[in-house]
């Protein structure tokens, strides 16, 4: 009796032994940026196979320190995602073949950023945490307090700024790639530009204006029904009186992301972040 309770002991113990390594493989394998490995059809070599020759292949090999017969989670830009088994994989290029790829529904609200346009440096982490964090449609506006010379920075031409968008695409585990607008007027964007984006979808949006300066909170102003919401991001040194005034008769509402004056990149997380709790609380 006491020979098949201590065999039944360590069947159990083997068990959770191989169920803590499974574990840490599966902790080890989402650790790192890489959440979601993005393909694109440039990548394609026909029959649901992909071949990759670049960083990613790089991060299969090493960090996920996948061998063929390995499976990962991919998705296709502005497509499905799912699972890819490894193929083959070599010092130059790894050849992976798609299982299952499906479409993620978009959860609502749909939301848009307005953000004055910020130092080069600062505007990359606004792409990587605005694609990580699922926003559709990025607006970059000149105001007062920007400087000239952002708008002159190579990283605004569309080759340079998509690697930081399908950065936080990986981390977010997301494939929708932001739209992304750069306008270097102020009042001719808000007057003329903004009434006609996406064919008035954003005049039914719900406006919303971060401001250190007020008390009230998002979930006093916004109500989770909201399908779609229109942000506004100001730079470093804030909106001055004449912007908020303008937002304000156009139907922005100010609110408060707490008692704190925070960098451009920070304020772009935090509100994302409010939104999100406002939605799982509906």
């Amino acid at each position: 009796m006491r020979f098949h309770f201590w065999n039944s002991f360590l069947c159990i113990g083997e068990k959770i032994r191989e169920t803590k390594v499974v574990f840490y493989l599966k902790i080890r394998r989402s650790s790192s940026g890489m959440n979601l490995v993005i393909i694109t059809e440039a990548d394609s070599i026909g029959k649901g196979c992909y071949r990759l020759a670049d960083k990613r292949a790089k991060h299969i090999r090493t960090v996920l320190r996948c061998q063929v017969g390995d499976k990962i989670e991919v998705g296709v830009l502005n497509g499905p995602q799912g699972i890819a088994q490894i193929e083959k994989i070599d010092d130059n290029e790894i050849v992976i073949e798609c299982l299952t790829l499906k479409l993620k529904p978009i959860v609502p609200p749909v939301v848009d950023l307005i953000c004055a346009l910020p130092r080069p440096q600062t505007l990359k982490k606004v792409l990587t945490i605005s694609a990580t964090m699922g926003v559709h449609r990025l607006d970059f506006v000149r105001s007062n307090r920007v400087e000239k010379s952002f708008f002159h920075s190579p990283v605004l031409q569309k080759e340079n700024y998509t690697p930081f968008l399908i950065e936080g695409l990986s981390q977010g585990k997301h494939t929708r790639l932001p739209e992304v607008y750069i306008h270097d007027r102020f009042k001719p964007f808000f007057q003329d530009t903004l009434p006609k984006l996406n064919r008035g979808e954003m005049d039914l949006s719900c406006r919303l204006l971060p401001d250190p300066d007020v008390s009230v909170n998002l979930k006093d102003i916004h109500n989770s029904t909201n399908n779609r919401l229109l942000i506004a991001i100001g730079p470093e040194g804030g909106w001055v009186p004449f912007e908020i005034e303008l937002m304000e008769s156009l139907g922005f509402r100010r609110f408060s992301l707490g008692r704190w004056v925070l960098r451009v990149e920070t304020a772009v997380a935090g509100v994302l972040s409010q939104i999100e709790l406002v939605r799982m609380m509906k």
